[in-house]
């Protein structure tokens, strides 16, 4: 800083004004005189020979001059002679190289007598010795006038505290006392304590010591509790008096802080209530006898109000709520007191529903005339599960006849509204699929003629045009067979029937199925993987969950929309739903409404269906789901309102090839051009297919016999025993399954195939363990390859 000073200059100008001595020309002093000027306090910068040769702002304006008038005079010119004298020392000494802080009082021209506080910082030159000081001044009346106002301040609140008739002290944040009051110090050691040696002991003594050894737990724990509370607290207990009787005191304590908000103690006062206290306490005992039968009947009253399983209120005659007891419902409000003393239709609960208000209201009035009125209440609003309530509201008559309270009940029925609609879904779904597996069962039989029939003209014919008429139709015919597969899973008769298959080859093929359903408003899009992995799933299976969710997205999309299609190839790890591997995801997604979160977190719930009465079962989603998981994959969905759906199934890549690639045939079989001369029994109810069965087995040169019915068959049987049982395995009387029973039951080695319209696939196995199923509808190869299969294992 002494350098600094002793350089200043000019740069073209004249800064006599900021310093007294002469700059060397080129140095920049404006940056110094810029931090100086914006400090607030007073700041001046003393030569050897005492003169002030810089000061800022601040050291101007406190001596109310110019700046010009000040820079060159001498300390003792501003100052004058005695406050120069009194302050030389310390110049002397800060010359010296020793810093020097002091405070003193000054005698300002203007304003009066103040308070300074002053700081001398020694300037030490290049060569080491102090060719300046900087004198660092603060105005510190303000506060000694405080000081001195706290000091009276306290010494009032000391002679208040000792004039009052009530026991007074300020501890500190370690319960350490720095003041007590005469009173308190009276309690203690007695009326006429006055030595300084009776107030310390007063002021140290152990509270704790002293408190009831009935009330010595309860006291201290309510103390600590608050103390840690930070608010005013009260205690109320038993002390020891320096007499040696116990008094009744109730203390008020609050805490303390500093003025930046620290807690530094407690500030206590309390007061004798030894008579109040014993009259309380013998008021209490007066009272509590009196009504000891009102309690227990009140106990009685609150018991069996809190044991219902309803919502109860108690009303006065005009609505008003009396009490309630808190029975919890996912619809009431969360804290029922709220309602005491308002009227039920305004109060919280109801508040929440301003629809059944007025509905309310009508009923109060007609049990305030003494009418019962009963109601059924749907509690619906944004946010909250849908609750069904059965209300009553019921006049409570006093012994002259009128009407004094009502008694207002809720029961919640939602869960057996719930229950009852499951159950009539359930039955619905349970009729829907009898009739669906009839119809697909019999259909299938008529499948079976159609398919074998275009088969063999297929075959036969020579006519290109009828060649491809007759491809055109079994293809058409195997669709109608694929159709009564979903049909019968539907129905849940189909068993499911895991096994390697290729999703985008099936999505590819359920294009012309989608677009009947979907219809002409929606847009489909496909990005179907072109790797051939096959996964393990239902096919059929697949089909349905596929068309489930495309009609659920037609649905979500009444005005148009894009449903896409797509599959992927993904690895799998660390996922809590599925195993490590690779899995090809199939995801569909549409640009529907989309589902708030708590409806899409269950969306998979059995029977939940956001769609109106009638319009959806609640089934088609857990169907898909349970799909997914028992094909040991996963499905998941993701939406919000307004951005559409997305529902991902993942399925496990298969490990080989699929069924068909993976069957080798069965050494020492025929091949399909020879000619067979195996006996056959064929027994079925339906007569077209049983003679389709019957002349393809001719042709292959089988010597065929057949049966109309199971009992007609066990006749043929009992007639003479053929090398191989072709038996349906669905058939009114006697079914194939108690046909093969009583069969096995007499040769126990007959080979026996099993037909069927159903995957009857674990029935066959309780009956037969060892007989294959042949699912219809078929061709007339793969009755040939069953039958050759089922006699080669005999």
């Amino acid at each position: 800083m002494a350098c600094s000073v002793g350089r200043m200059g000019d740069r073209g100008r004249d800064d006599s004004d900021v310093t007294g001595r002469s700059v060397p020309p080129g140095f920049d002093f404006g940056w110094i005189r810029g931090i100086a000027d914006a400090l607030p306090n007073p700041i001046a910068y003393i030569d050897r020979e005492r003169r002030y040769t810089f000061i800022n702002r601040a050291f101007a304006e406190f001596f109310e001059r110019p700046r010009r008038e000040l820079l060159g005079l001498t300390v003792e010119e501003l100052l004058g002679p005695e406050v120069y004298a009194v302050r030389k020392p310390m110049f002397e000494a800060a010359f010296g190289g020793e810093r020097q802080w002091f405070a003193a009082d000054f005698d300002h021209p203007t304003r009066g007598p103040l308070a300074l506080q002053a700081e001398y910082v020694p300037q030490p030159g290049p060569d080491g010795a102090v060719h300046g000081i900087v004198a660092l001044i603060t105005d510190v009346t303000e506060q000694r006038a405080a000081e001195r106002a706290l000091k009276e301040s306290e010494e009032r609140f000391r002679r208040i505290a000792n004039s009052a008739p009530a026991l007074m002290w300020v501890t500190r944040i370690d319960r350490v006392r720095d003041f007590v009051n005469d009173a308190y110090v009276e309690f203690v050691c007695g009326p006429h304590c006055t030595s300084d040696a009776e107030r310390e002991t007063a002021r140290t003594t152990d509270w704790r010591a002293r408190i009831h050894p009935d009330d010595v737990d309860r006291i201290v724990a309510e103390s600590l509790a608050g103390e840690a509370s930070l608010q005013s607290f009260t205690l109320e207990g038993r002390y020891l008096r320096h007499d040696g009787e116990y008094r009744w005191l109730r203390s008020v304590s609050q805490p303390r802080f500093s003025p930046d908000g620290e807690l530094v103690g407690f500030i206590g006062v309390a007061g004798d209530i030894t008579l109040a206290k014993e009259a309380e306490l013998e008021l209490r005992r007066q009272v509590a006898e009196q009504t000891a039968q009102l309690a227990a009947s009140e106990a009685q009253f609150r018991a069996v109000f809190e044991a219902a399983l309803e919502v109860m209120v108690l009303l006065k005659p005009d609505g008003t709520v009396i009490a309630v007891n808190n029975r919890r419902e996912v619809w009431r409000h969360p804290h029922p007191d709220e309602a005491i003393g308002q009227k039920l239709w305004d109060a919280p609960t109801l508040s929440a529903y301003p629809q059944h208000r007025e509905h309310m209201k009508q009923g109060i009035a007609a049990a305030a005339r003494g009418e019962v009125f009963t109601t059924e209440v749907k509690m619906e609003r944004t946010g909250v599960p849908t609750a069904f309530l059965d209300v009553s509201v019921q006049p409570v008559r006093g012994s002259d006849g009128e009407v004094v309270y009502l008694l207002f009940e809720a029961r919640d029925l939602t869960e057996l509204k719930t229950a009852q609609e499951q159950l009539r879904q359930s039955q619905k779904m349970e009729a829907l699929g009898q009739l669906t597996g009839g119809i697909a069962h019999d259909f299938n039989n008529l499948l079976t003629v159609v398919v074998g029939g275009l088969d063999v003209i297929t075959k036969r014919t020579e006519d290109d045009k009828l060649k491809r008429y007759a491809d055109n139709a079994l293809a058409a015919a195997e669709r109608g067979a694929r159709l009564t597969g979903q049909l019968l899973a539907f129905s849940r008769v189909q068993r499911l029937e895991v096994r390697p298959t290729l999703v985008a080859p099936l999505i590819q093929n359920m294009r012309p199925l989608l677009r009947n359903v979907l219809g002409p408003g929606i847009e489909k899009r496909f990005d179907l993987d072109g790797d051939a992995i096959p996964v393990m799933a239902d096919p059929t299976q697949l089909e349905v969950a596929v068309l489930n969710l495309a009609i659920n997205a037609r649905d979500a999309m009444p005005d148009g929309g894009i449903l896409s299609f797509a599959t992927r190839k993904v690895e799998v790890r660390d996922d809590p739903d599925l195993e490590d591997g690779t899995y090809i995801a199939l995801t569909i997604t549409d640009t529907g409404e989309g589902m708030a979160e708590d409806v899409a977190a269950r969306a998979f719930d059995p029977f939940f269906t956001t769609k109106d009465v009638g319009k959806g079962t609640g089934l088609g989603l857990s169907m898909v789901y349970g799909m997914a998981r028992q094909s040991g994959g996963a499905a998941r969905i993701a939406s919000r309102p307004g951005h559409g759906t997305s529902v991902e199934l993942l399925f496990r890549a298969a490990e080989g090839a699929s069924e068909a690639e993976a069957a080798a045939p069965v050494d020492g079989l025929a091949t399909p051009s020879e000619r067979m001369s195996a006996s056959v029994l064929v027994i079925d109810d339906d007569p077209d297919v049983r003679g389709f069965v019957v002349a393809t087995l001719e042709e292959q040169g089988y010597s065929v016999r057949e049966a109309a019915d199971g009992r007609a068959g066990l006749a043929e049987m009992d007639r003479e025993a053929p090398d191989l049982v072709v038996l349906d395995f669905i058939m009114p009387g006697l079914s194939g399954a108690e046909v093969a029973s009583r069969i096995l039951s007499q040769r126990p080695d007959q080979p026996i195939l099993f037909v069927s319209g159903y995957s009857e696939t674990d029935a066959v196995k309780r009956v037969a363990p060892d007989a294959p199923l042949l699912a219809k509808p078929f061709r007339a190869d793969a009755l040939d390859k069953a039958v050759r299969g089922a006699l080669s294992k005999s």
